[in-house]
């Protein structure tokens, strides 16, 4: 099963959603007069930073799956030409069509 990358963006939004509530709420306690420890500061920022790093990774994924899938649409139109066969003789009906 492969990961989507609307998974990924959704999951980005969620940790940043998270992160920053959780920054809020260790900002609303340093007014109060609450000290900040280490331990809340860099659980927010790794919040953070995961959801950045999510967000990068989604939009990479995207961009693999629209060269994936570009890939195979081509056609290649000078494989079975023949130099003893052309493809359309001087004297054909079809080339004034």
């Amino acid at each position: 099963m492969k990961i989507k990358p609307f998974v990924l963006q959704w999951a980005a939004a969620a940790c940043f959603g998270v992160g920053l509530i959780y920054a809020l709420g260790i900002e609303g306690g340093a007014q109060v007069g609450q000290s900040i420890t280490d331990g809340e500061f860099v659980t927010a920022m790794v919040l953070i930073l995961a959801a950045i790093a999510l967000g990068r990774l989604s939009f990479a994924l995207e961009d693999a799956q629209e060269r994936r899938k570009s890939r195979y649409g081509k056609i290649k139109r000078n494989h079975a030409r023949n130099p003893e066969y052309p493809a359309l003789p001087e004297y054909s009906s079809r080339r004034g069509a």
